[in-house]
């Protein structure tokens, strides 16, 4: 069934003046302007003629309100400063001596850890970066604090989050929030500071920090484009910012806009309905919008959602390059199609996702997960996201950093896909592909660990899965209607495998990653470490080797009934 393609003369007006009214107001979830904002795009859509509604979702915020740097023995000495979504709240400031970490974004072992945490006890740090799982060891070592400095030469400061909790936490939950205070400065007032320090080796140093932590109602815009199956593919954006956040995130938010107009006014009836939501709590709660769904969307996502598509930061300036993340599941040659029909050329590169963009769905049963990305020809800033822009994150995320044309050609990308998987019976998947990697990525895991981790066994059933898989392949492709929900429920139990260590229930915490990421921890030499966390990581293996093999055989199971 062929569609009607977007109307730019239609649909890009509509999105610029999305553009232009999120380009006046902060949308932090919790706020006014963030409830404004949610309200006007529902609006938009009742104007079209869509059934659009405001879900509301209790949140637990951490606002980021100020961050501050002082040498007491040098008051003339000023720099500016951020704190850090969920670092914590310590306004009368802390002071201690300065250590620099050189050596922060390197690999380090158990033994090399111990002794970094004696060095560190009691100094505020001075590092090149702070993720989660940095500040969660500075905590666990007793360090004072933590100054970040940012790695590329933009002056402009950088909002970011060290919560390592996945959405709204559990009461077990609660205490792994960062016990110390984090700020950030940019890289040329780092390097003077640590000149500074490499000047006057004992100084002192005070930071202090302000945040508020608090639960609020959010509101969630859904609307549903119905199909004439109970299916349905989800596609999504946060639209919650630091500041006006025009790139990241009110182009991903014009985007679901015009996606939903356009298949609204389609004169077929799709095959497959398509549910597009507008999250909050991405920034200041953790991906927490998009998690509550799951928690309270379980069943019906197990059941009925074949896809979801997450958009976050199409239409930046001078972002000419498209890479795609996809959970590998997904035809390649489908996903490239789309890209080829709109620019000419496949994708530079597809890629797995990493841990981010709301990716919240893993032990929902979703078959296929993927996203577009986009970067510069030339990359200068150390920002991951508004398109490679230095701008990412700032309150310098202005309606000037939008290219218009890079915006429609990305919408109509993501035209392209949706119209495939609203239309076409058989989904675009690759299941036999998507288990060669599997193979393959645990095969670059196993000469990672210690050979006592022994990974034989889990290999073995991932190669015990090729005759059967490939047989079930064999006959969706045949017949995909029979077929296809034993293939769904085939490629989700993979999922669970490739990117949780949890059950379907819970989350990872935002910094496990990567391939299996039950055994990713596990990368050690046994004399590199020491007794007790020996013990610990061998518990952890045993366990997260029985969880695979489990997985697995219900894999086997499912693709066998």
């Amino acid at each position: 069934m062929m569609l009607r393609q977007p109307v730019r003369e239609f649909l890009l007006p509509l999105m610029d003046g999305l553009l232009r009214e999120f380009s006046t107001l902060h949308r932090l979830s919790g706020c006014d302007d963030a409830e404004r904002a949610a309200q006007h795009m529902v609006s938009v859509l009742q104007e079209q003629g869509l059934d659009a509604r405001l879900l509301h979702c209790p949140l637990y915020l951490s606002d980021p309100l100020a961050g501050r740097l002082r040498l007491p023995e040098f008051p003339q000495w000023q720099c500016n400063a951020k704190t850090r979504s969920f670092s914590a709240h310590c306004p009368q400031g802390v002071e201690g001596h300065g250590y620099y970490d050189a050596g922060a974004c390197k690999s380090r072992t158990d033994h090399e850890w111990q002794r970094w945490a004696q060095e560190v006890k009691g100094k505020i740090v001075i590092a090149g970066q702070g993720f989660e799982d940095y500040v969660q060891r500075l905590c666990a070592a007793g360090a004072a604090g933590l100054i970040h400095i940012w790695g590329s030469a933009e002056t402009a400061l950088h909002e970011e989050t060290v919560g390592p909790v996945w959405g709204t936490p559990e009461p077990d939950d609660f205490l792994r929030y960062p016990r110390l205070p984090v700020i950030s400065v940019n890289h040329q007032d780092g390097q003077h500071l640590l000149k500074k320090l490499q000047q006057h080796p004992l100084m002192r140093l005070e930071i202090a920090t302000e945040l508020n932590f608090h639960v609020a109602g959010c509101s969630m815009p859904v609307v549903d484009i119905p199909g004439s199956t109970r299916e349905f593919v989800l596609l999504s954006s946060h639209y919650d910012s630091w500041h006006e956040g025009v790139t990241d995130n009110a182009t991903g938010n014009a985007l679901c806009l015009a996606m939903a107009i356009h298949f609204h006014q389609q004169p077929q009836r799709l095959l497959r309905g398509l549910r597009i939501i507008w999250w909050p709590g991405h920034s200041n709660a953790r991906y927490g919008g998009s998690t509550w769904y799951a928690d309270n969307y379980r069943q019906s996502l197990k059941q009925h959602c074949v896809a979801h598509i997450n958009v976050d930061s199409p239409g930046c300036q001078d972002a000419v390059n498209i890479v795609l993340n996809a959970s590998g599941a997904e035809s390649q040659s489908f996903l490239n199609a789309a890209v080829e029909a709109v620019t000419g050329d496949p994708a530079q590169c597809i890629i797995p996702p990493g841990k981010g963009g709301d990716q919240s769905f893993w032990g929902c049963g979703v078959p296929l997960h993927f996203a577009f990305r986009e970067i510069p020809l030339e990359k200068t800033s150390q920002s991951p996201g508004s398109g490679g822009g230095w701008w990412w994150h700032t309150q310098d995320d202005t309606y000037d950093k939008v290219d218009l044309n890079i915006l429609w050609r990305d919408t109509q990308i993501h035209a392209h896909w949706l119209e495939g998987l609203l239309t076409q019976t058989a989904l675009p998947l690759d299941p036999l592909t998507y288990l060669n990697g599997l193979q393959q990525s645990l095969a670059e895991l196993a000469a990672s660990v210690s050979p006592e981790f022994d990974l034989s066994a889990v290999a073995e059933k991932l190669q015990q899965l090729q005759p059967v898989l490939s047989e079930l392949t064999t006959n969706w492709q045949t017949e995909p209607q029979i077929w296809q929900p034993q293939m769904k429920q085939a490629l989700a139990g993979l999922h669970r495998l490739r990117y949780s260590s949890v059950d379907d229930f819970h989350y990872d915490l935002s910094y496990r990653g990567g391939a299996f990421p039950g055994f990713q921890e596990l990368a050690a030499r046994r004399e590199d470490t020491s007794p007790e966390m020996w013990l610990m990581m061998t518990t952890r293996f045993r366990r997260q080797h029985d969880r695979a093999l489990a997985l697995l055989e219900n894999v086997e199971a499912i693709c066998r009934s």
